[in-house]
């Protein structure tokens, strides 16, 4: 494949051998496949796709459409979203081979080679340029705007972050003005996550990370970024970029007792009614309702437990409890606030008649059978996050055993030479790791298996050989530590979080509230989470949040006792800061 001098590829552009593919079998012409190789201003240029189109209305409209189909996998490939690529991947291979190619027309020579990693074509002249697709308009006017193919576009399409650039070459390159901040942007223009690499898309994580030795040099210290090559990203991209990418881990059979936490990967049947027989819901008498009120003899009792063995017949009741099943013969309960006590034995043990004081109806205070839970219905459905209730909910349809997802091991490291363990005694330019404790803590409070990765020194090869101890033994690695513009460490660091994806879990979103706030609030160039203990005062719908003091990064007593993130937004020159009692979005973090 051909590219502009302008442009600068990071990734192998396997999307135009696929165009073709899809041209071939849907038996377009050789000389329209190969029209949309002949412009030499194709590829990729950051986290955009530069598709090449022939000049001719007609041949635009036409390729277009053929590759069409391959763009939302060429924009997975782009944002590096491996879960889609692989079931992409997965779809292809239970696609039978295709048909051999088309042989090119008697008068037409193009010089093409195939290869088994794709099909290569060499830039025609002009002439044969021309000869590739037919058409009668001057090329000056019949190239198709960039609006008129993006309104061709599918929004599915749209919204995965496609790009429609105009022909003009001149916008493909940088010019030497722009800030490298301004580089950087333009690189990644659905901001959504840094640049992917090519040699981090794979099906398993065993593959992520091969080689014992990195590649990173840090020596040249005076050739490192003096600004961040890395544009701001929004919370909500982010968050979206870390869902496309995570993939839901298997499933494991549990005893229902260890299920706090889980998500069922099953849907969960009762296997009996509930209740299995006619039970009274009050304390009472079991009557037969055509009776009506009057005095009426007493017969036994019905505990919860027993089943009565008397009939009911006309003018007598029965004395039953609540969930106690009815007798025979009774349709209705009366409960013992409507009756007034008539007789009864002499040593008080026994009640021996009855005035029935209310017209009771057909089934009143009656739990039928099945009238909570009926045989077969589905009462826990799969992907239910379990808790107490769900818990209690499989004990009383007698499932012990069910199938839920798997829960991540997240491995935890901190980085760092200034780094010492909690037990050692600080040294000159040392301090002890927190960062490592706190983040297993939070992690192990909700119930997730962990691996302590312990400190890794600010070393390339030892870097990369503890993310291959991580990647070999966890799901999930998280890594502290750095310094915000030092050297470069690591050129490339691959972390499989989503936690909450992977366990399964339908909506991962973190919980955001309403609440006001108890003291004034500057605001930053850039938005901010600003730590808060949240507290409700009395007879106030909404809870107050209360700044935990200076939000610098290394202050940990601001952590102290949040429980909430004050979601504030950036600066503007209307609003420089928020004031006491306004109200704002916190994220919950902790109890409340």
């Amino acid at each position: 494949m051909q590219t502009d001098t302008h442009l600068h590829t990071n990734k192998q552009c396997v999307f135009f051998s696929l165009s073709l593919s899809v041209s071939l079998s849907l038996s377009v012409s050789f000389s329209l496949c190969l029209s949309l190789f002949l412009r030499p201003v194709c590829g990729i240029r950051g986290k955009t796709l530069i598709i090449n189109l022939p000049g001719s209305k007609k041949g635009s409209q036409e390729c277009f459409q053929f590759i069409l189909p391959a763009l939302p996998h060429a924009i997975d490939l782009l944002r590096d979203a491996v879960v889609k690529v692989k079931e992409a991947v997965d779809e292809l291979e239970d696609l039978p081979s295709p048909p051999p190619p088309l042989s090119p027309p008697p008068n037409s020579s193009p010089r093409r080679q195939t290869e088994d990693k794709g099909v290569q074509c060499e830039e025609e002249d002009d002439e044969k340029k021309d000869s590739g697709v037919a058409s009668t308009e001057d090329s000056s006017s019949s190239h198709i705007t960039a609006a008129s193919i993006a309104a061709k576009i599918p929004d599915s399409i749209i919204s995965r972050g496609v790009q429609v650039l105009p022909r003009d070459t001149a916008s493909l390159s940088t010019t030497p003005s722009e800030s490298p901040r301004a580089q950087a942007t333009s690189r990644l223009s659905t901001a959504s996550c840094p640049t992917p690499k090519v040699q981090s898309r794979c099906s398993s994580k065993e593959n992520i990370l091969r080689s014992s030795h990195s590649a990173v040099d840090i020596t040249k210290v005076a050739r490192r970024h003096r600004m961040s090559p890395f544009p701001l990203t929004s919370m909500d991209k982010a968050f979206i970029t870390v869902l496309e990418m995570t993939a839901i881990l298997g499933t494991e059979i549990i005893n229902y007792r260890d299920g706090m936490g889980r998500v069922l990967a099953q849907d969960v049947y009762a296997k009996d009614n509930l209740p299995p027989f006619p039970a009274s819901v009050k304390d009472g008498y079991a009557v037969r309702a055509a009776d009506g009120p009057g005095d009426r003899f007493i017969i036994g009792e019905s505990q919860a437990g027993e089943q009565p063995t008397h009939t009911v017949m006309p003018g007598q009741v029965m004395r039953v409890t609540t969930g106690a099943p009815i007798p025979c013969g009774a349709d209705a309960v009366v409960q013992v606030e409507d009756t007034e006590l008539l007789r009864e034995s002499e040593d008080g043990t026994e009640e021996l008649e009855v005035r029935i004081l209310v017209q009771a109806r057909p089934g009143q205070d009656i739990r039928p059978i099945g009238h909570d839970i009926k045989r077969g219905e589905c009462v826990l459905s799969k992907g239910t996050h379990m808790g107490p209730s769900e818990i209690g909910l499989l004990a009383t349809v007698g499932v012990t055993e069910v199938e839920v997802q798997k829960f991540p091991v997240v491995a935890v490291m901190s980085t760092g030479n200034e780094l010492l363990n909690p037990e050692d005694d600080l040294h000159p330019g040392k301090i002890r790791d927190s960062n490592r404790s706190t983040l297993l803590a939070t992690i192990q409070e909700h119930g997730y298996p962990t691996i302590n990765l312990g400190i890794v020194g600010d070393n390339p090869d030892d870097l990369l050989n503890a993310l291959n101890e991580g990647i070999s033994r966890a799901d999930v690695i998280i890594t502290s530590g750095g310094v915000s513009m030092g050297e470069k460490v690591c050129e490339q660091i691959v972390s499989m979080n989503g936690h909450w994806k992977m366990q399964g879990i339908l909506d991962p979103r973190p919980t955001i509230i309403k609440a006001r706030l108890s003291c004034d609030v500057k605001l930053d160039p850039r938005p901010e989470y600003h730590r808060c203990i949240l507290t409700w005062h009395h007879q106030e719908p909404l809870p107050w949040a209360q700044s935990t003091g200076n939000q610098v990064s290394s202050r940990l007593m601001s952590m102290r006792s949040a429980n909430g993130l004050l979601m504030l937004p950036p600066k503007t020159e209307q609003y420089v800061e928020l004031h006491k009692g306004e109200v704002v979005d916190v994220m919950v973090i902790g109890r409340l």
